[in-house]
């Protein structure tokens, strides 16, 4: 598995090729969605461990790992699971 050593350039090329074919420079994020996104790349920029998915629109999946081990992101994912799944019990979803 190939993990980027350049962060920056790999979430600018995510960024720029993820745009929607939309007239303009607008996106189909909604405005708080926008700032939540900008707040996770800070964080990863800043040191902090990230795992991010992509479906295609040929439901290919691209994905990378930043500062952290396969192993790591494993986990992360696993807590993504667990969190999920006792909001859903508590109806919180």
């Amino acid at each position: 598995m190939e993990v980027p050593g350049d962060i920056d350039a790999v979430l600018k090329r995510i960024l720029n090729t993820a745009r929607p074919a939309v007239k303009g420079d607008r996106s189909v994020l909604a405005s708080e969605d926008e700032a939540y996104l900008a707040s996770l790349v800070d964080a990863v920029r800043t040191g902090r461990r990230a795992v991010l998915i992509v479906e295609d629109a040929d439901e290919r999946l691209r994905y990378m790992f930043s500062n952290a081990s396969p192993a790591e992101a494993v986990a992360m994912l696993g807590k993504v699971t667990e969190a999920t799944g006792r909001r859903i019990a508590e109806s919180d979803i």
